[in-house]
Formats: structure tokens, sequence, C-alpha cells
């Protein structure tokens, strides 16, 4: 497989040779190509949610109810994030198919892994917006990311649990068939956090209003 191209390179996740010992500069280089586009995407995602934020702020009460405003708002993010997401994979595939190296038979599977686990981070912050955590959330999740992947590199039997890997075609059981993380089985998990996610923007807003405030 070509690992030099830019969506290998920025959306592949990180590779860990276990076999001549683990290389921790490599290993840390990888994470920071692997977190910057999930920064740029969440960011992206913030400074569109403030915006909505000061658009909403008067027109809220159309809406008839606070779940119904949620669920609009999260369908709202869910498709802007689609958008910005497949804007950016968009040009990383352009600069491959300009690239002598080409473009790598292997960048749907990337596309697909990255762009499920970038949804649900969109979910999470969404959410973590709404419960108060205004300018921390995406910060907050970066580090989620990056902690839980390196945990799963040193907690190897715990591995396939770590939220960190679950995006990455190189720690997928795709690249990698006795270590890899269950393909099918975190697609799963990662649309199943999304939909907790949202449920739980559900019931803030309803604890919220039971609460008066």
């Amino acid at each position: 497989m070509k690992t030099c191209g830019t969506v290998i390179r920025y959306f592949g996740g990180v590779q860990v040779e276990r076999s001549f010992g683990t290389d921790y500069e490599k290993i840390f280089l990888g994470l920071i190509r692997w977190l910057l586009p999930l920064t740029v995407c969440l960011l992206a995602a913030g400074i569109w949610l403030e915006r909505r934020n000061k658009m909403e702020l008067l027109a809220r009460y159309r809406y008839g109810t606070d779940t119904r405003w949620w669920r609009v708002r999260f369908f709202r993010g869910i498709r802007f994030g689609i958008g910005e997401g497949a804007i950016l994979f968009c040009i990383a595939l352009a600069a491959d198919g300009i690239s002598p190296e080409g473009i790598s038979p292997e960048t749907g599977r990337v596309f697909l892994l990255w762009f499920a686990h970038f949804m649900t981070m969109l979910s999470f912050l969404m959410t973590l917006e709404l419960m108060g955590m205004k300018g921390q959330a995406t910060g907050a999740l970066l580090l989620l990311e990056g902690f839980s992947f390196l945990a799963g590199i040193l907690l190897v039997r715990l591995s396939a649990w770590m939220y960190g890997r679950w995006g990455m075609y190189f720690q997928s059981a795709w690249y990698d068939r006795e270590t890899g993380v269950p393909v099918w089985g975190v697609l799963v998990a990662e649309g199943v956090l999304a939909a907790v996610s949202y449920g739980a923007g559900r019931f803030f807003l309803k604890l919220k209003r039971a609460g008066g405030t």
C-alpha cells in the first residue's frame, strides 16, 4: 500500500511497528498529523455553532420547544460537518491525484473510518457546547483523542476499547488483522455514541426546563 500520500499521511492514523520496539518519536509525529484535520474541522464547527447561537437567540421561540430546537440544531450541525469534512478530504484527495504516487487503493476505507470518527466527535462537540463548555469543548475532545490513543499503545489488552484508535485505518483490522480494532464493531459503536450524545442533549434541556433555568 502507498503510505506517503496526503490522504494516508493525515487521515490514515498512526502506524505502530512493535516488532523492532516502539518508536515514540514517530508515534507522536503521526499523532500530530492525525489531529491536524480533526482540529481544523472541529474549530470550524465551533465557529459555526457560535454564529448559530447569535442567529437563533431571537428566533429560537419559533421552534416551539427546546427539544425540537435541539433536533434541528443537531442535524444542521451534522450536515455542516459532512460538508466541511468532505471538502477537507477532497483537498487531500486532489493532492494525491496530482502527485507521482497517485491515489492509494485504500482511500475509501480510510475515508469511511475517519469520517465516522469525526461525525462522532462533532456530536460530542455540539452536546458539550449545549451544556456550557463553550470554548473548551474542542480542546477537551482533542485531549481525549490523544490520551486515549496513547493509552491504547501502552495498555495493549485494553487497546481495542480506546476511543482514540477507532478512526484510524492503521489501527483497524483492515490493516492489521491480528491486533487491529474490529471495523464494523467500531462503526456501530460510534453510531451508538452519536445517538447517545443527541439523547444527552435532549435530557439536559428537559432537566434545565424542569429546574426553571
